[in-house]
Parts: C-alpha cells; sequence; structure tokens
C-alpha cells in the first residue's frame, strides 16, 4: 500500500457502507476497499 498524503473524509453513514462493502468482498478493513477504489482511476 502507498502512502497517501491527503486524508479523505466520509459521514458515519457512508463508512457504514464502506465497511458493509468490504466485508462482503472479503476483506479485512475498509482501507483495503478504498485502496482498491483509488488504485482503479
Amino acid at each position: 500500500m502507498k502512502d497517501r498524503s491527503m486524508p479523505i473524509c466520509f459521514t458515519t453513514e457512508q463508512y457504514g457502507k464502506i465497511e458493509q462493502i468490504a466485508k462482503e468482498r472479503g476483506m479485512l478493513n475498509p482501507s483495503q476497499l478504498i485502496e482498491e477504489v483509488i488504485g482503479e482511476l
């Protein structure tokens, strides 16, 4: 994972959705999903 220099912010509702999707994909934590999405940009 690359170091990120800019934080990203989510509402509680948005972060909950990210957690849910990460679990559905078998990821250990939401950061993995975020890194995957950023990598696709």
